[in-house]
């Protein structure tokens, strides 16, 4: 059982606070809503999860961005191409690996997507918006839509 601490109404005598009592405090659900995985998500998060692995290995200089250009839309691929070119990202000798993943279905046909990646001992955030597009031609496919990471 959790607890915690109840002010006394009483001042304390010099400042001190040993005249605190702890109470029971149940358990509770969580305050923010879980992300909803839903319908084929599980084929959607390996799918993600491949992705995220792609866009790590770009950012650290172990794959051509040129890769990623047919599943990103203009804008978000030029993003990342201009943060490549000003920061001039060379290989560095260990590759960053997906270490999590998660993917919350904000509507059908889209996701948000959450990673993390360690790199050099170091974890890193990626979090990108994949947004099924149906025009595609070759069939329907999962476009990145926005990406950020830190």
């Amino acid at each position: 059982m959790l607890t915690a601490t109840a002010f006394v109404t009483e001042p304390h005598p010099q400042g001190q606070l040993d005249a605190q009592i702890p109470l029971p405090f149940p358990p509770a659900p969580p305050v923010l809503p879980v992300p909803v995985e839903r319908d084929n998500s599980g084929e959607l998060r390996d799918r993600s999860a491949r992705f995220v692995q792609a866009v790590a290995e770009v950012i650290h200089g172990h794959r051509p961005v040129r890769q990623l250009g047919p599943w990103m839309t203009a804008d978000v691929f030029e993003h990342l191409q201009d943060h490549l070119q000003r920061r001039r990202v060379r290989a560095s000798r260990h590759r960053a690996r997906l270490a999590s993943v998660h993917v919350s279905m904000v509507r059908d046909g889209a996701a948000e997507i959450a990673g993390r990646m360690v790199h050099d001992g170091r974890s890193h955030a990626i979090a990108l918006r994949l947004e099924r597009d149906d025009t595609a031609p070759r069939g329907p496919l999962w476009r990145c839509t926005a990406l950020t990471w830190a």
